[in-house]
């Protein structure tokens, strides 16, 4: 008996150690998924391993892997080629859940000798080169689809110090939102927008449309806003051999170029959603251009992009402001026909301060309900406009989000929306927003009324030495209809003072009205610098060339009408009546009195001017009472008549005037990107040489966009001419090249402006006085005319603000005062 029990305890020991075993065997389990730290999209494939063993698993396509093991260990990492490797200790827990985020980064592959053949990488991509006419949508008849938009702005790298700060002490409870699903990396979300649109294409006319269904802004209701959250104006085409990104131009890795701009390598194949697909792996060739990493799984059989992943690194390209940026793509077969883009990502990670966090912006844009080549769609496009936003765009109810968005927000998502109202309400916040809308705007607002502006309360020229003014204008708490504006300005140098106003009264936003009045009795500085600055800046009128300034008084009264019509068609109406004084010396031969008469108390003109201006698909935001271009893809068309009319409020001249401009740019990869401008008029009738066309000078030290900077004012003047001005940006294309330079992101550009017109003898005869222009150049001679031109040569991007232009004139180098070299300087805000 007692051996029997000795057997049974025996046999229950041997059986419990089995079992502690066994249990011990299945401690250890870990689930987890890696991802691309920057678009968040899973990385397939990842070798997941425990560290100083030899086990591990690998991701599925999915990002998702699930490792099981009997060994104790304290480190699991994870790898994927083009991604930095990752490690984190483990818990004691015998189940445990991990999220790796992997940063991408160049890779490197010993170099493979190929015996036979070449690259089977770039057997496949001429493949995809070859069948890219195919797989572009843009060769449907027909195809429409429902989309949804999201962007958000968020603060990343927050660290105990900046939170604790005394000046977020009344926000602290929004740190309560910072997301902590990787522990290594929170953020805060701190704004948020969406938009569902439904989208339309057609071929033949190529034509598309948008219809923006829906609408939410963290903290905005306005509607101008709206029409750049939808599909249209953010898309980035894999299949274009270039493509735009913040103003830049950067190479697809499946341009028919690619095989110049890129190396590739093919890593692996699978199937997925059961097309069999290969990966392959890119990288620029070279540094300093724009070009991507990254990698891209494409099918065998039509060779479409099934879905791409592409990073770029600030350090690697020319760009301002942006550390990092990444752009994910997903397609998927529709029809069995076609493949359409399903998931669309954009990340960027904007430069941070050394003291400050940074800000990650991410637009991602999903697709679905996809019709291809019906006929009915063409329907859609007999109401002409591109875009149109729906009356009830911003009134869509919490349930018909929770409905219809095609991915559900995050807790921190939804938390954006009521954590911006909340801090609106916040009496610290507003005063906040007011000290930053005093610096941009130079006003300080007193209830309804601001005063201002701070940049011109002092400034100086030669008629009135030291000048101070004191401005103010009304805001939205006075009307949203109506703003009114006026200044008041003393010159010590001429003991007289000068004044303003203007009442600008907002008809209608739909189409955009507007009516405006405006009188005012000032010194017209006549600088080219005022353009650049503001009227009466302090800064337009420092670092002036040795030349004497050129000063008229106006007396100006001016009543206009703006109306948009459809398809990019506006229309401007505008009285004018301008009582000039000049401060220097004028004589013109009056018809009235029939001699040489000297006119320097007052010129006086009345014109209706009538305005015709074309902007095909030019996009505005909007404000209460003004609104500001963004411009357009096309080019810009003006065409301007004005009529000036005898004996009406003292004028003294009739006159007709027709003038017209032509503003476009365009992109010139990889070299960079030009702009220009035309423009051409003539004037019939005669009239002294105030009233006529006077080509613009530039005598400061600053460069002037709108200006001929080796020219001085009035120093030609014609009533028929022509004008160009031409500018080439090279971006990085010449100093990326310069292996000491490249670091520096300095860019190139080049310049060329000129200008031709003469004077109909009539015109001649009447403004031919030799007391005219005397003390400016020695005589005024009229030989047969010949153009004026320059041209220039520069270097922009000096510390991200700078340019500085060397210039040369080309012709009349004999004109008294005149700098036939030049040196301008500049500042400008660009990517």
């Amino acid at each position: 008996m007692r051996f029997f029990l000795t057997k049974v305890l025996i046999i229950v020991a041997a059986i419990l150690v089995l079992l502690g075993s066994a249990v011990s065997a299945q401690q250890l389990v870990i689930k987890g998924k890696v991802l691309d730290k920057h678009t968040e999209e899973p990385v397939p494939f990842a070798n997941v391993f425990l560290k100083g063993t030899t086990i591990g698993v690998s991701s599925d396509f999915d990002g998702l892997f699930e490792l099981r093991t009997e060994r104790t260990a304290d480190t699991i990492g994870v790898s994927a080629l083009g991604y930095t490797s990752q490690f984190r200790y483990l818990e004691n827990d015998p189940e445990q859940t991990i999220y790796f985020k992997l940063d991408r980064t160049a890779f490197e592959l010993e170099e493979i000798v190929v015996h036979a053949g070449e690259n089977p990488a770039h057997v496949i991509l001429r493949d995809i080169i070859k069948n890219k006419p195919k797989n572009d949508v843009s060769r449907l008849d027909y195809y429409q689809y429902e989309t949804y938009n999201k962007l958000e702005l968020d603060l990343k790298d927050l660290s105990e110090k900046f939170m604790n700060r005394k000046v977020f002490k009344p926000f602290s409870f929004i740190f309560e939102n910072i997301d902590s699903v990787s522990e290594k990396d929170p953020f805060l979300p701190v704004f948020i927008t969406e938009a569902i649109s439904d989208y339309y294409y057609q071929k033949n006319p190529e034509e598309v449309k948008e219809i923006i269904k829906a609408s939410k802004i963290s903290g905005i209701k306005n509607e101008s806003v709206t029409q750049f959250l939808g599909n249209m104006y953010q898309k980035i085409d894999i299949y274009s051999n270039w493509m735009e990104i913040m103003g830049k131009n950067f190479v697809s890795p499946i341009s028919d170029n690619a095989l110049g701009y890129y190396k590739f390598y093919l890593i692996d194949s699978s199937y997925i959603d059961n097309k069999w697909c290969y990966q392959i792996n890119f990288k620029p060739k070279r540094k300093q251009i724009n070009a991507f990493i990254g990698d891209f799984w494409v099918n065998d059989t039509t060779f479409a992009v099934k879905k791409i992943t592409m990073t770029l690194q600030s350090d690697e390209v020319n760009i301002n402001f942006v550390e990092q940026a990444s752009a994910f793509q997903e397609f998927e077969m529709v029809d069995d026909s076609v493949w359409m883009l399903k998931k669309d990502k954009l990340i960027i990670d904007f430069v941070k301060t050394e003291k400050s966090p940074g800000f990650i912006g991410r637009k991602s844009t999903y697709f679905k309900d996809f019709v291809i080549n019906d006929p009915s769609t063409k329907e859609t496009f007999e109401i002409k406009e591109d875009l149109l936003v729906r009356d009830d765009v911003m009134d869509k109810s919490q349930e018909y989000w929770n409905e219809n968005r095609h991915e559900e927000l995050s807790k921190n998502e939804e938390a954006i929306y009521a954590m911006v109202d909340t801090i609106k309400n916040i009496p610290i916040a507003k005063t906040y927003a007011d000290v930053i809308t005093f610096v941009v705007t130079g006003y300080k607002d007193f209830g309804p009324i601001g005063l201002g502006p701070i940049f011109s309360l002092w400034s100086s020229n030669a008629v009135e030495d030291n000048r101070l003014q004191l401005g103010f204008k009304t805001n939205s708490k006075f009307s949203e209809k109506i703003l009114l504006k006026g200044y008041g300005a003393y010159g010590f140098g001429d003991k007289d003072f000068k004044y303003g106003g203007t009442a600008r009264f907002l008809l209608n936003t739909k189409p955009w009205q507007t009516m405006e009045v405006e009188y005012s009795n000032d010194l017209d500085v006549h600088s080219a610098s005022a353009e650049e600055f503001g009227e009466n800046n302090f800064l337009a009128g420092l670092y002036r060339r040795n030349v004497p300034q050129k000063l008229t008084k106006i007396r100006n009264s001016r009543l206009t009408y703006e109306r948009d019509w459809k398809y990019g068609w506006s229309n401007k109406v505008s009285f004018v009546n301008r009582k000039l004084s000049p401060y220097f010396n004028f004589f013109y031969i009056s018809d009235v009195q029939g001699e040489n008469v000297k006119l320097d108390s007052i010129v006086t003109s009345t014109e209706v001017k009538f305005s015709t201006r074309f902007a095909y698909r030019e996009k505005f935001i909007e404000g209460k009472y003004s609104r500001a271009s963004l411009g357009s893809d096309y080019p810009i068309v003006t065409l301007t008549y004005s009529l000036g009319i005898r004996g009406i409020m003292g004028s003294d001249f009739n006159y007709h005037k027709f003038d017209v401009s032509v503003y476009d740019w365009f992109q010139l990869p990889p070299i960079g990107w030009s702009a220009f401008t035309i423009k051409a008029g003539k004037i019939i009738g005669d009239l002294p040489f105030l009233l006529l066309h006077q080509a613009p000078g530039n005598e400061t030290f600053f460069y002037n966009t709108y200006s001929f900077n080796s020219m001085n004012d009035y120093e030609f003047v014609s009533d028929t001419w022509a004008t160009l001005f031409y500018t080439h940006h090279f971006d990085g294309f010449i100093f990326n090249r310069i292996p000491l330079l490249r670091k520096l992101r300095l860019r190139a550009l080049v310049g060329f402006k000129g200008t031709w017109g003469f004077l109909t003898d009539s015109n001649i005869e009447k403004n031919n006085s030799p007391q005219n222009f005397a003390g400016m150049w020695d005589e005024w001679e009229i030989t047969a005319p010949k153009p004026f031109a320059e041209v220039s040569v520069g270097i922009e991007n000096i510390f991200t603000l700078f340019r500085v232009d060397l210039v040369k004139r080309l012709s009349y180098l004999d004109n008294r005062d005149i700098p036939e070299y030049g040196v301008r300087a500049g500042m400008q805000v660009m990517f």
